[in-house]
């Protein structure tokens, strides 16, 4: 059993909260699908806490963009990466400096855990591409592309980037959470592919304030089980956390527009 979280985004109360619900589930491994700093107000304590955990990560383009450079940003990303790239400069403790830009830095695309592939964003572009529920509907051949692009030796691939939980397969079809046969568990099995989308833990966009993240069973987990077929539970997690603490926090800061904290409000 282990947890897979994505998009913190300097979001420390979401992390904190999300990192509390894991340890009661008793769950020691945890790994990352990008994007922990960006838009938020404690980049250096979401890296910080990462690093004390031993939270593995793949790179999101929010933390490209701190490292190198905002590409293809909004205005309101491109200021609040401007600033957190300032904020990490801004460290006096050369050791601690450099052990945050160290993780930003040496992040890979790609992870394989436990026959799982980890990316940000898809399996066919690893950083950038956003998978849509919509693109079921509006651009099949993309959601069928990326599905080729699974290895067969990977039975799913879990991402996030667009901070909305889901289930897309191969029909090409998306579940949400809610809307699965079980509610808010997948069930993967040796037949079938999958793409999972965790969600975001520092800002989701389901309409949903919650935090979200996802913890991954595997039939090793439980003793009782007897299907050959399964290769895992997705259990989708949604965290209640200080919202407003957070807003409060954002629209104190002059460089991260009112935006970025207010939508956290809506979950959008």
């Amino acid at each position: 059993m282990f947890a897979v979280i994505s998009d913190i985004h300097s979001n420390i109360e979401a992390l904190t909260a999300v990192l509390t619900d894991i340890d009661r589930r008793g769950i020691r491994e945890i790994h990352c699908c990008g994007d922990i700093v960006g838009y938020g107000p404690n980049p250096l304590e979401c890296l910080d806490l990462l690093i004390e955990r031993d939270v593995k990560s793949v790179c999101g383009n929010h933390d490209i963009a701190v490292f190198f450079e905002p590409l293809n940003f909004n205005v309101s990303a491109e200021r609040a990466a401007y600033w957190t790239r300032q904020v990490l400069e801004d460290e006096d403790r050369k050791a601690l400096r450099n052990r945050r830009w160290e993780l930003l830095g040496n992040m890979p695309e790609r992870m394989e855990v436990h026959g799982l592939l980890l990316v940000h964003a898809s399996p066919r572009r690893p950083v950038n591409e956003y998978l849509f529920s919509e693109d079921v509907y509006t651009n099949p051949n993309k959601i069928l592309a990326n599905f080729d692009r699974l290895a067969a030796n990977h039975r799913a691939c879990i991402v996030g980037h667009t901070h909305v939980p889901g289930v897309f397969l191969d029909d090409p079809y998306f579940d949400a959470p809610g809307d699965l046969a079980e509610a808010d568990r997948y069930e993967l099995t040796s037949e079938e592919k999958a793409i999972i989308n965790v969600g975001s833990v520092g800002q989701p966009r389901d309409r949903d304030i919650r935090a979200s993240y996802v913890v991954v069973h595997e039939p090793a987990d439980d003793p009782a089980t007897t299907s050959d077929d399964l290769h895992a539970v997705i259990e989708f997690v949604r965290v209640e956390y200080d919202v407003e603490k957070t807003v409060r926090k954002i629209l104190a800061i002059p460089e991260l527009d009112d935006f970025l904290g207010t939508r956290l409000l809506d979950g959008r």
